[in-house]
């Protein structure tokens, strides 16, 4: 998909973005998770397409590897969990026309997701500062269908930042 298509969803008050609004521990696969999760509930009718998901380390000496996990089946996607702001691209305010997705800053899974692709790494001390997001560019490759759902985490240990993604929400076919 083109930008050109999300910017089109965009127009059409289609597309949202999430992040969390506090530096928070992504965690390891585990099925209590933390950092971020975009959630499509069963039911919904919806496919969330995502156009990409970024990461900002904020403790110099805990960034390494982090990357993007998804649901290992379909089910009930996401248990409980604390709820981030939607923004809706066609600004409205927080909250306003959120969609059918709903994304958690903590979240209590079904399952424990499976590692999909790293976005980024860094080896860094106190003495050498990074200063770049990693950012997985999906551009609509990614389709989260009802019942699934899509997170950052890390294989090795906690890592600590800021998390968004954007994505746009379209009938199923």
């Amino acid at each position: 998909m083109s930008n050109q298509w999300f910017l089109d969803q965009a127009r059409l008050g289609n597309m949202y973005h999430a992040h969390n609004t506090t530096a928070g521990a992504v965690t390891v696969l585990s099925a209590t998770c933390t950092g971020l999760v975009l959630s499509n509930p069963l039911g919904s009718n919806k496919d969330l397409i995502v156009d990409n998901m970024s990461f900002v380390g904020s403790t110099l000496t805990t960034i390494a590897e982090i990357g993007i996990a998804v649901s290992s089946s379909v089910a009930v996607a996401v248990q409980t969990g604390t709820a981030a702001v939607i923004h809706n691209a066609k600004l409205k305010g927080s909250n306003g026309n959120v969609g059918a997705g709903h994304v958690f800053s903590i979240a209590t899974l079904l399952s424990t997701p499976v590692w999909l692709r790293p976005i980024g790494h860094a080896r860094i001390t106190a003495a050498v500062e990074g200063s770049s997001a990693f950012v997985a560019n999906f551009e609509g490759s990614l389709v989260i269908t009802p019942g699934t759902y899509v997170c950052f985490s890390t294989l090795t240990a906690a890592r600590t930042g800021l998390c968004s993604v954007s994505w746009a929400e379209v009938d199923q076919v």
